[in-house]
């Protein structure tokens, strides 16, 4: 069975971003909700966002 169409299951699309901090202050802008917080890594800083329509999306900036 495809999982993708089951209930609970959404979509995640990930971007890498040059500057995450005004990525997420225009996404906020348009409706989207932060997931958390931004998370500062070793590779970098990664974020999670939630669409209006319910998708997810990861967001990365390299170190």
């Amino acid at each position: 069975s495809d999982q993708s169409t089951q209930k609970g299951y959404t979509s995640l699309l990930s971007f890498t971003v040059t500057d995450i901090n005004s990525t997420v202050t225009k996404l906020i802008a348009l409706g989207a909700e932060l997931d958390g917080t931004i998370k500062h890594e070793v590779h970098g800083k990664v974020a999670a966002m939630r669409c209006i329509d319910g998708h997810v999306l990861g967001l990365f900036e390299p170190a």
